[in-house]
């Protein structure tokens, strides 16, 4: 018993010292819990795949372990490390950067939201981004190197206009996985590798402008490299907001033989009926080529949402309604290939 107590004392001694020894640094816990409920319908035409509109009961924690400050030379690092329970790998997100400047950071980052990613959403939503409410659309967002990646990165902050963000990402290898060793080679197929630039700017007060551009090496003989541009604008004027977003993409992250082409439009707008309430509309259309042939018919997707902002706790609501969905991301849209959803969820602040 005298010995667990000693080393007690000699661990909690150790824990304190640790803590102790970062110098002007700050430590910070934060995080969520949501739930959500999510129900839907569909029609489907004779001879197509069922779309899964089961009612689901769901839910996700994230809690984030950061820190920041400066270090012996006086520059200034952040740090962070995520806890998702919804991941593969629990420990997911995570990142380093080191700040030379006040206006230059450089680091390493496990799908963290950098290079063309910043640019991932140009338009306003009250709830989820409307790719992210089901997911039952199947339309693409725009693909880039730090969603699930291990890459490097700059970021230059207000060097190229007042307001601004331009972002540099590279991923030296798109088949490495969240729990990666530091320490060991690993075996990988087809090492494939890309990187991403994208920049954001307010010019005047209320009007936020990205762009963003990924492009991906196949490294596989015949396979089609990945091209993805995506220009957005939001206007926001008192407790309005619309916005416009457009981006094409050529190729996809896996290996893909055919040639696979989308271009998406996006357009939303919210209104900001209280301090606590929002009100959001969406639509998203998405043209689909494959092997040079144009899909006849376009992907559709629709969404209303609310917004009840509560402090730490959120409520949203969302109905979402897609039409001609295609069966896979690499597969064309069938027409008639219908859901409609309904999403409640709450989410938990700390």
């Amino acid at each position: 018993m005298k010995k667990n107590k000693i080393l007690g004392l000699l661990a909690s001694t150790a824990l304190i010292a640790s803590f102790s020894s970062v110098a002007n640094s700050q430590i910070t816990i934060s995080g969520h819990v949501e739930a959500s409920y999510m129900v839907g319908t569909q029609r489907v035409v004779a001879g197509s795949a069922a779309v899964n509109q089961t009612k689901q009961l769901g839910n996700e924690t994230v809690i984030k372990f950061a820190s920041k400050g400066k270090m012996s030379n006086g520059i200034e690092y952040n740090v962070f490390q995520d806890i998702a329970s919804d991941q593969a790998h629990v420990l997911h997100g995570r990142q380093i950067e080191i700040s030379p400047t006040k206006n230059i950071n450089v680091g390493y980052s496990f799908d963290g939201v950098k290079g063309g990613e910043i640019a991932r959403t140009a338009t306003p939503f009250a709830t989820n981004r409307l790719t992210d409410i089901t997911g039952a659309s199947n339309i693409t967002e725009p693909l880039d190197v730090s969603s699930g990646e291990h890459f490097v990165y700059f970021d230059l902050n207000n060097l190229i206009g007042a307001n601004s963000q331009l972002s540099v990402a590279y991923a030296p290898n798109l088949d490495s996985t969240s729990n990666n060793g530091s320490d060991r080679f690993i075996t990988t197929t087809a090492t494939n590798s890309g990187y991403g630039v994208g920049y954001k700017i307010t010019p005047i007060a209320g009007l936020s402008i990205a762009a963003g551009m990924t492009r991906i090496d196949q490294n596989s003989a015949g396979h089609q490299d990945v091209n993805m541009r995506t220009l957005g604008a939001t206007y926001a004027q008192g407790p309005f907001a619309v916005g416009i977003q457009r981006y094409r993409q050529e190729g996809l992250k896996t290996s893909q033989a055919a040639t696979h082409e989308d271009r998406t439009t996006i357009i939303s707008a919210t209104f900001a009926a209280t301090k606590q309430l929002t009100v959001g509309i969406s639509r998203a259309e998405q043209e689909r080529t494959l092997a040079g042939s144009r899909s006849t018919t376009d992907t559709e997707a629709r969404a209303f949402s609310i917004g009840y902002n509560l402090g730490p706790v959120v409520v949203s609501y969302d109905f979402e309604q897609n039409q001609n969905v295609p069966v896979t991301a690499t597969t064309a849209a069938i027409a008639g290939r219908d859901t409609d959803s309904h999403k409640v969820r709450v989410r938990a602040n700390f």
